[in-house]
């Protein structure tokens, strides 16, 4: 973080951060209402606790779940039927999360979970304004707005697990609740049909950030490679930015391919992950993915410790991991281990 930013944050944090004048802890005891701020957008994050919205409603049906997302990733939560309400705002607009902010503080919620390791200080403006009962955060000793701070290390889902116990909540089940889009899964299951695609192995070559990214030289070696240690079909998952580049490489071997329309959502490639033998990948979402749906692995991961706790494979099925000290393309394919495509 650089010291203009660091120094921001630092000025927000003396101006914004008080506690909420509606606090109760009482209400924690008997919660009638929860709020999770999700306008960061990320797939990934949705998935690892896609299993808390299952959970609170489980254990008590009239409890009110509402999110705080993006236009972007709304689209995910507005199919979960466990959710109530879904507020939008406008990515780093702060005009718009004042007036959403507003709004929303008139629901009076019980408890606000916001798991943010860094909080921005239009998000601490959010917070302030919500004026809700609770407000539970990770590793916020030092915030007066958080009344319960969760300091416990661990994989995201732990986290999100503690913030339920904090709440009185009980679970049995931290399974993730994968998507599904029905017309998205007869695309998917003809487009396997059409190819002949039998137990093939999906590859996601395009993590977030530069240095999560496979460059074209090191794509082609590892389907090289892969090919020729195993004869299985590989589909390359794409993303309208990356289909026609992916469609380019793949028509150079046989028997790789790219889902033909180029317009896809995140439900393709939940179908063609939930349809495939293993999953090889450097993203994090599509490995939360895989893990929902109980899928051998290969996966790559940076050496960065702290990341790593947080964003594992949580998954009880086979998980190869590859890791990387500044860029992913220092892998060679040849670390992966013949026997790891045994499938």
């Amino acid at each position: 973080m650089n010291k203009l930013k660091a120094l921001r944050l630092k000025v927000g944090k003396w101006m914004l951060d008080k506690s909420s004048r509606a606090n109760n802890p009482q209400s924690l005891k008997h919660p009638k209402s929860f709020l999770f701020l999700r306008q960061d957008g990320k797939i990934g994050d949705y998935i690892v606790s896609s299993f808390v919205f299952r959970e609170i409603k489980k254990f008590n049906p009239l409890i009110k779940i509402g999110v705080i997302c993006t236009k972007q990733n709304a689209y995910l939560f507005q199919r979960n039927h466990n959710i109530d309400e879904i507020y939008l705002v406008k990515k780093r607009n702060i005009l718009d999360y004042i007036k959403t902010a507003l709004f929303i503080r008139k629901e009076r919620y019980d408890i606000v979970i916001d798991p943010t390791i860094v909080l921005r200080n239009r998000d601490l403006l959010l917070l302030r304004i919500l004026n809700a009962r609770n407000y539970i955060g990770y590793r916020k000793a030092d915030y007066n707005i958080f009344n319960i701070n969760i300091t416990k290390d661990g994989h995201f889902s732990e986290i999100y697990k503690e913030a339920l116990a904090q709440s009185n909540i009980s679970l049995s089940d931290d399974n993730y609740d994968i998507p599904q889009d029905g017309s998205t899964k007869e695309e998917i299951l003809r487009f396997i049909s059409d190819n002949k695609l039998n137990n093939f192995i999906t590859i996601n070559f395009y993590g977030a950030g530069k240095n999560r990214k496979f460059n074209d030289t090191h794509i082609i070696d590892y389907l090289a490679y892969i090919r020729s240690h195993h004869k299985c079909p590989l589909v390359l998952l794409s993303t309208p930015d990356t289909h026609k580049h992916l469609s380019k490489i793949a028509n150079q071997f046989d028997d790789v391919f790219v889902y033909s329309k180029p317009h896809t959502t995140i439900y393709h490639t939940i179908e063609l992950i939930r349809n495939c033998a293993l999953l090889i990948s450097v993203d994090t979402s599509t490995i939360h993915i895989a893990s929902g749906l109980n899928k051998p692995m290969i996966c790559f991961y940076s050496q960065d410790k702290e990341n790593f706790t947080h964003w594992h494979p949580n998954s009880k099925n086979t998980c190869h991991i590859l890791y990387y000290h500044d860029n992913v393309n220092e892998i060679s394919p040849k670390e992966i281990k013949p026997e790891w495509l045994d499938i």
